[in-house]
């Protein structure tokens, strides 16, 4: 029983009866101490009422703790060996001590409580091995704490470990006048451990996170694994102990063997990559799912595709390419962009299924050209695409040659005679009729018109505005829909569209190239 009273008040009175109640409690004098709790509260002061430590069970406990900080998402678990009577005030120096976290970092929660310093373990239910209890790491900024603040408490507890070791040196006097008799010097008493001299100060760094204190060989923080600080380097007088020494040795084993697996996986890898360069269809090598018909997939039963590596079944797969609208066929999966490589198409298809895919994309390819032209022989296949200074297109499939002017076949005329024979054709013949029909909206769409000197229909199929007609020459001012040059040809500026005179250009939309 221990009892601490304020200064004031009759403290000798207090002292005593203080005395004879924490004894007449330890007897058991239940009359005794009722008697001296009535004296001691008439004198009006404060006490406090405490359990001697040696009463608890001296047994030792393996305390389950879960550590965690503020930027820590899970707790390392760590095992503490105390005893039930410990107060949490000197277990927070405890843990000071073992692994450098000030006691003002610390709150520890156990069974859903905080507990306050003056608590014991044995108060919150701590009394076999096995009992957890949780431990949250404040940073030193939330918790105010200050280098120098902590350089002073670290100071405190050397001086405490010097002032407890002095405690047990005994003074004796000495010369003359110092006694007759010497007393005897006491007999040390058995099986008393040494007092523990006063720590040493530790080279290392102190983590900004959690303020632990690392061994300077450590890259980051043991506790919160916080990054060691840029500027920080190994003292070199620092000589690092056995563990350290070990530990730097898993750490480069555990690189080069690190470094080992992978240029072994890059090899496999190429290895891999390699021999299923020669095939055309690289076949799943675990068991998986199709994503389309959710059927299951033993090893060589699917298909993975280069590009993306996606795997699916060969029938979903087959269904995707032969269901394609589209000139290059995409990966079945509608969140990937990848594209089905020509090889593989080849493969999943049978040999019509692909001729028929190959005759689709001509179709796709023809109808989005811009400038696609297709052979006006009847039941041809043959188109081309043409640029601006072709005028003609031979077919090799027909063997007929094609006016792009004139969007017709006329054998052995002219533009200008075909033209004309069309507008007589027109009267009688369905088809000229129909090309005479075209021709008309290609120059109302303006995209053709009359040459200003033999009237035949010309084109601009491409480029700049200058066009020249095929029959009479005459150069051609395409915006204007006029000749270039006025009668006298070409540089007489007193005709045609007088393009750049007096630095006018002739049309708004003049492009500035003829």
């Amino acid at each position: 029983m221990a009892f601490e009273i304020s200064p004031k008040g009759n403290l000798k009175e207090a002292e005593a009866l203080a005395l004879s109640l924490g004894e007449a409690i330890s007897s058991g004098e239940t009359e005794e101490a009722a008697e001296l709790c009535k004296k001691l509260s008439q004198l009006s002061v404060e006490v406090s009422v405490s359990i001697k430590s040696h009463v608890y069970p001296q047994d030792s406990i393996r305390l389950m703790v879960g550590v965690q900080d503020a930027l820590s998402e899970d707790y390392i678990p760590v095992i503490l060996v105390v005893s039930s009577g410990m107060t949490i005030a000197e277990l927070k120096d405890k843990i000071s001590q073992d692994f450098g976290f000030h006691p003002t970092l610390q709150r520890w929660v156990i069974g859903k409580r905080l507990a306050q310093d003056k608590d014991t373990l044995y108060s919150h239910g701590i009394r076999k091995s096995g009992d957890q209890a949780f431990l949250f790491i404040l940073s030193a900024n939330a918790a105010h704490l200050t280098r120098q603040q902590h350089n002073q408490d670290q100071e405190q507890q050397r001086l405490a470990g010097i002032v407890e070791s002095m405690q047990s040196i005994q003074l004796h006097p000495r010369g003359v006048g110092a006694g007759d008799k010497m007393a005897p010097l006491p007999v040390p008493p058995k099986n008393v451990a040494a007092p523990k001299p006063a720590p040493k100060p530790q080279l290392g760094w102190s983590c900004t996170m959690c303020t632990f204190l690392n061994k300077p060989t450590r890259p980051g923080c043991e506790m919160c694994g916080a990054e060691r600080p840029e500027d920080y380097e190994v003292p070199d007088i620092y000589q690092p102990d056995q563990e350290e020494v070990l530990r730097i040795q898993q750490e480069r084993l555990a690189l080069l063997q690190y470094e080992q697996a992978q240029q072994l996986e890059r090899e496999q890898n190429y290895m891999y990559l390699l021999a299923t360069e020669d095939q055309n269809l690289i076949p799943n090598t675990t068991e998986t799912e199709c994503p389309i018909c959710y059927s299951s997939l033993e090893p060589g039963e699917g298909v993975v595709l280069r590009e993306c590596l996606h795997t699916f079944c060969r029938e979903c797969l087959k269904g995707t390419v032969i269901n394609s609208q589209d000139a290059e066929v995409s990966c079945a999966d509608t969140d990937c962009e990848s594209k089905l490589l020509d090889r593989e198409i080849k493969e999943l298809l049978t040999e019509e299924e692909h001729q028929r895919f190959l005759e689709l994309r001509l179709n796709i390819a023809e109808s989005r050209s811009e400038h696609s032209f297709h052979c006006q022989t009847p039941n041809c296949r043959g188109w081309c695409i043409y640029e601006d200074d072709v005028n003609e297109f031979h077919c090799d499939l027909c063997n007929e040659t094609n006016c792009l002017l004139c969007r017709a076949i006329h054998k052995d005329m002219n533009c200008k005679d075909y033209q004309d024979d069309l507008r007589i054709r027109a009267e009688n013949d369905e088809a000229a009729q129909q090309t005479k029909q075209v021709l008309e909206n290609m120059l109302q769409n303006g995209e053709a018109m009359k040459c200003p000197r033999c009237d035949i229909i010309v084109q601009k199929k491409d480029g700049c505005d200058w066009i020249c007609c095929l029959m009479c020459k005459t150069e051609i001012c395409w915006v204007t829909k006029q000749a270039r040059w006025g009668p006298n040809g070409t540089g007489d500026t007193s005709g045609g569209c007088r393009c750049r005179v007096n630095n006018k250009p002739c049309h708004p939309n003049c492009q500035n190239c003829h």
